[in-house]
């Protein structure tokens, strides 16, 4: 086997964009590799069969080659697709941003190429859609080694119903009357158990803290957009 060449690896593609006249740009997920930044030649063309294949939320099997970081694609093949609709297809966006901070490039994650997967067959089935955002971000942090211990607060006492905690970065959950959230709610997470309104209000707002310690100032696109979407709603 060519030492440049990966032939049909697991993958998804993040993000697509058009590049020169026939070709199109990829930040690719692979299971086995990272990120991968892929360029395909030529997809473009009016008899092209790959562009079609080449969209986000497709399971694909992909070939390609190089020695440098971008890669060129030499093959694809579709394995199966999720189908996101209206709220659910923003938040796919929206996952499918977050992936690509996270994962670097030739870093191999395949804890979060299965978190991945199992996101979208969340997502696809249309229910809990908060929920599943925000246990996937949870995992996300985790299989990125950025876990916070929500059964126990930072000074290792456990979390108590009825008190109030605030998440402080490099610390973990500490007590605090009046605090962002619940002693409940976290236990909730910690049990991946069912949030009800109250409880995906306080997980959001904990997990958005958590996660921008880690964005440092990066202000995510799909974000703004699914916040005005979800007020249309």
């Amino acid at each position: 086997m060519d030492g440049d060449a990966v032939y049909l690896q697991p993958a998804f593609v993040l993000q697509h964009r058009p590049y020169r006249e026939t070709s199109v740009l990829l930040d690719v997920l692979t299971r086995d590799f990272g990120l991968v930044p892929i360029l395909a030649k030529g997809v473009r063309k009016p008899k092209s069969k790959t562009a079609g294949l080449l969209m986000p939320f497709s399971a694909l099997k992909l070939s390609y080659v190089g020695k440098h970081e971008l890669k060129v694609l030499a093959d694809a093949e579709y394995v199966d697709s999720y189908s996101l609709q209206s709220l659910a297809l923003y938040c796919g966006f929206y996952v499918n941003e977050l992936v690509g901070i996270f994962v670097h490039k030739a870093d191999p994650h395949p804890g979060i190429f299965a978190l991945y997967i199992r996101c979208l067959h969340e997502l696809s089935a249309a229910q809990h859609i908060e929920q599943t955002l925000r246990y996937f971000e949870l995992d996300l942090l985790r299989e990125a080694g950025y876990a916070v211990d929500l059964a126990y607060d930072a000074d290792g006492e456990p979390i108590a119903a009825g008190r109030r905690y605030n998440f402080v970065a490099d610390y973990g959950m500490a007590q605090a009357d009046g605090g962002a959230v619940g002693g409940d709610t976290l236990a909730l997470l910690a049990g991946r158990s069912e949030l009800p309104a109250a409880a995906l209000a306080e997980a959001k707002a904990l997990l958005r803290k958590m996660l921008d310690v880690h964005l440092q100032g990066r202000h995510l696109r799909s974000r703004a957009v699914l916040a005005k979407i979800i007020k249309r709603l």
